[in-house]
């Protein structure tokens, strides 16, 4: 009994750990002006090192034939690194004309991002590698189609929003008014290519949580936590594209289901449900 409640609570602060640890190093984040941009990279890179070296530890503990599901976890569990520094950061990105000022921060923001669709993109490379979710070939073929779809989603869309500052810069320097900048550089085909990932992402997740659990990968905490959110990532992007990010009064919290951390921070809820689902034969004496 004794045992199984600290398991218990020792899962309930990994759920919540990318929190624990990224809203106490707020007040280093780099949108106040009075912080210093190199020491906010120093604090998220120790934690992060701390982050690799206990995952290491953990993989050395587990038999080679739990080893491709382990590391399948433990890549999903380092994306708490990423998440921890963009919780870190304490603020929404500044899309005014003041972004031209900082821009290194906007970049910050998605050289994050970039590190969680690389975790994201090795997760499958491992993972199907041994078909350690036991799916036949047809539906593994439409799953690697997935993955490969989400992650080139991904990427693009980052580098779009990366290279923001610079489009913004360009834009004025052009004679043309900052204000209607936005409108321009996330438009029509922008908003139906993100929403379009985000339908992907999400029902990865999804078939991820079912299949995880139908082999008993996962503890039954896990799906229900992550397809409830999935469910409503789906409906925000459905909602957004309709709209076209005119979301109606009352369902603005659809927005934040359609930020990119998301899925990634679902699939970190995933990699913990996988290395805390542990059994005395999985363990290496």
């Amino acid at each position: 009994m004794t045992k199984k409640i600290l398991l218990t609570l020792t899962t309930l602060i990994l759920v919540i750990l990318p929190f624990l640890v990224g809203i106490p190093i707020g007040q280093y984040s780099p949108y106040v002006d009075s912080n210093s941009f190199k020491t906010y990279v120093i604090i998220w890179t120790a934690i992060s090192l701390v982050f690799v070296v206990v995952a290491l530890a953990v993989s050395k503990y587990y038999k080679q034939s739990f080893g491709s599901l382990l590391v399948s976890g433990l890549l999903l569990f380092l994306l708490i690194c990423p998440i921890i520094g963009i919780t870190g950061l304490a603020a929404a990105p500044d899309l005014s004309i003041k972004m031209l000022e900082h821009p290194e921060r906007e970049h910050l923001r998605y050289i994050f991002l970039f590190l969680a669709a690389l975790l994201f993109g090795t997760f499958p490379l491992v993972l199907l590698k041994r078909n350690s979710l036991e799916i036949k070939n047809v539906a593994r073929l439409i799953m690697t189609l997935l993955f490969i779809l989400a992650f080139v989603e991904s990427i693009w869309e980052f580098t779009h929003h990366y290279l923001y500052p610079e489009a913004l810069k360009e834009w004025i320097d052009h004679g043309n008014h900052a204000e209607e900048f936005g409108k321009s550089y996330d438009n029509l085909t922008v908003i139906t290519i993100v929403a379009v990932g985000r339908l992907i992402h999400f029902s990865l997740v999804i078939w991820l949580s079912i299949q995880l659990y139908r082999l008993q990968h996962i503890k039954l905490w896990s799906p229900i936590l992550t397809i409830l959110f999935s469910l409503v990532g789906l409906a925000s992007a459905i909602v957004i594209y309709i709209t076209q990010m005119n979301i109606p009064k009352g369902f603005e919290i659809l927005f934040l289901f359609f930020i990119p951390g998301i899925p990634f921070l679902l699939l970190y809820w995933l990699g913990v449900g996988i290395v805390t689902k542990v059994k005395k034969s999985e363990v290496a004496v």
